[in-house]
C-alpha cells in the first residue's frame, strides 16, 4: 500500500533552521541522538547526530534540498498488541476485532479457520488525503492542504470474506484480483488518492490458472499448486523471452543456439529443465514484476553474457537448471528448482563461479488443515533449519534437503 508521502520543504534563504508552512516560518525541531556502531567483537564506537523534525515528520537534508517524510502509523506503538490479540483470537470475530486496532499499518493478511471461513484484507492504514494533488509524487510542504492528520479505519480497506468459489490467494498482487470469478473486490469503491496497485505478478496469474481448473482441492493437490515451478504466458518473463527471441533474429544471428534454447523453453523451472538456466540468467539483470519493454541492445547483451557464463563454467547452454542453481548452507550444497516470482519462489545471485545461489524467496512455510472436529494439523519446513544463527548446531542446515525435496 501507498502509506508514505514525501514533502519538499521551503527552507528560509538566510536561516536553515526555518521552513515555510501555511505562510509562516516555523523552526525545525532538533534533537541530538547517540548511535552505537559495532566495529569488531566487543568493540564499538558511538557517534552523535542531529535529527530534524517538521510538522510532517522526520526531515532529510541534501545538497539539492530538504525533504520531510510522513507515513501511516507514525508514532503508533501498538503493533505488538495487535499481533498478540490476533494470535490469541479463538474465532473470526475476535480476530477481526484485533485487526481493527491497525497497529500493523501494512501487510496483506489472509485468515482461515476450522469453520470454513476464509478472509483477505489489503491491510493498509490509508491516509485521508485531499483530492487535487499528485500523491504519487513529491508534495508541496508549505501548505496545510497536503498535511493529512487522520487515516481510514479498517472497515474501509479492500477485503473479501468467503468468496463463492472457496479460494483466496495473496502474492503481493493487486487486491482487486485475489480470487477467480465475480467475487473479486471492485476498485471503483476506493479513493484514487490511496494509489492502490493494480498489477498482477506471475504467482497470482499461476494461482488463478491452477485453482480455476479445480472444483475441489485436496491437501496433496494444494501442495502441488504451492510447488508449481512454471511461468504464466501472461507473466513479464514470458513477454521478455518473446522480445529476446525477436531481438536475436533481428540483430544477433550469431546467437542462434541461444534463440533455439529460449524458443523451446516451456516456461518451467524444475531442476531437470535444460532451457531454464539460460532464461533465468538472461532475464535476471532486468526482470521486474511489471513488464517493461527493454531495448534490443540490452536484451542481446544480457543473452550474450548468460551464454558466456554457462559455456565457460558448464560447457553448454542447455544444461539442467539444478546444475546451475544451488541452495548452499554451510557445507550443504544441493540443486533447487524454482525461480523469481514463481510459486516455488527462488531468487538467486551469481556466486562468481558461474552458478546461481538462492538467497531469498520461499522460506518458512506451512500447510494447515482441520478435520471435521476442528482439530488442526500442519506441516512446515524451513529452508535451512531451526538454528539459523548457530553454524555449529546440527540444526543449522538439517532441513535443506527436505526443503528442496518438497
Amino acid at each position: 500500500p501507498d502509506l508514505i508521502d514525501t514533502y519538499i520543504l521551503d527552507i528560509h534563504p538566510e536561516d536553515p533552521d526555518l521552513y515555510l508552512f501555511n505562510n509562516n516560518w516555523l523552526e525545525l525541531e532538533k534533537k541530538t541522538i547517540s548511535i552505537k556502531l559495532k566495529i569488531l567483537g566487543p568493540f564499538s564506537w558511538t557517534i552523535n547526530r542531529d535529527i530534524l523534525w517538521s510538522v510532517h515528520g522526520p526531515v532529510l537534508q541534501f545538497e539539492h534540498g530538504s525533504y520531510a517524510i510522513r507515513y501511516a502509523g507514525i508514532g503508533d506503538i501498538r503493533q505488538v498488541e495487535q499481533w498478540y490479540r490476533m494470535n490469541k483470537a479463538s474465532n473470526y470475530d475476535d480476530w477481526y476485532d484485533a485487526m481493527r486496532i491497525q497497529g500493523i499499518p501494512s501487510l496483506n493478511t489472509v485468515y482461515a479457520d476450522h469453520t470454513g471461513n476464509i478472509f483477505y484484507a489489503y491491510n493498509g492504514k490509508f491516509p485521508n488525503r485531499k483530492p487535487g494533488f499528485n500523491w504519487k509524487n513529491f508534495l508541496p510542504g508549505w501548505t496545510k492542504e497536503t498535511l493529512w492528520d487522520s487515516t481510514a479505519n479498517f472497515e474501509s480497506v479492500p477485503k473479501l470474506l468467503n468468496p463463492e468459489n472457496g479460494v483466496i490467494f495473496s502474492t503481493n498482487q493487486t487486491p482487486f484480483h485475489v480470487t477467480h470469478g465475480k467475487d473479486n473486490i471492485t476498485k471503483n469503491n476506493f479513493p484514487l488518492e490511496w494509489n492502490v496497485e493494480e498489477h498482477m505478478n506471475n504467482r497470482s496469474h499461476r494461482a488463478d490458472e491452477l485453482f480455476s481448473r479445480e472444483s475441489k482441492v485436496t491437501f496433496e493437490e494444494l501442495k502441488k499448486i504451492k510447488f508449481d515451478k512454471c511461468y504464466s504466458k501472461k507473466s513479464s518473463v514470458a513477454k521478455h523471452i518473446e522480445d529476446i527471441v525477436k531481438a536475436i533474429k533481428k540483430s544477433a544471428p550469431e546467437l542462434h543456439e541461444a534463440e533455439s534454447v529460449l524458443s523451446n523453453w516451456d516456461l518451467c523451472t524444475d531442476v531437470e529443465n535444460k532451457n531454464a538456466a539460460l532464461a533465468i540468467l538472461t532475464t535476471e539483470p532486468f526482470l521486474r514484476v511489471k513488464y517493461k519493454k527493454m531495448s534490443d541492445s540490452i536484451l542481446v547483451s544480457c543473452t550474450q553474457n548468460a551464454v558466456e557464463i554457462l559455456k565457460k563454467t558448464h560447457g553448454s547452454i542447455d544444461i539442467p537448471l539444478g546444475k546451475v542453481q544451488r541452495l548452499v548452507r554451510g557445507k550443504t550444497d544441493v540443486s533447487i528448482g524454482g525461480g523469481p516470482d514463481i510459486l516455488r519462489a527462488v531468487y538467486s545471485h551469481s556466486d562468481g563461479k558461474g552458478n546461481l545461489t538462492g538467497h531469498s524467496g520461499d522460506g518458512l512455510f506451512m500447510f494447515v488443515k482441520w478435520n471435521k472436529l476442528g482439530k488442526v494439523y500442519s506441516e512446515s519446513v524451513h529452508q535451512y533449519g531451526s538454528a539459523t544463527t548457530r553454524n555449529k548446531s546440527k540444526h543449522f542446515d538439517d532441513q535443506v534437503t527436505l526443503f528442496v525435496q518438497e
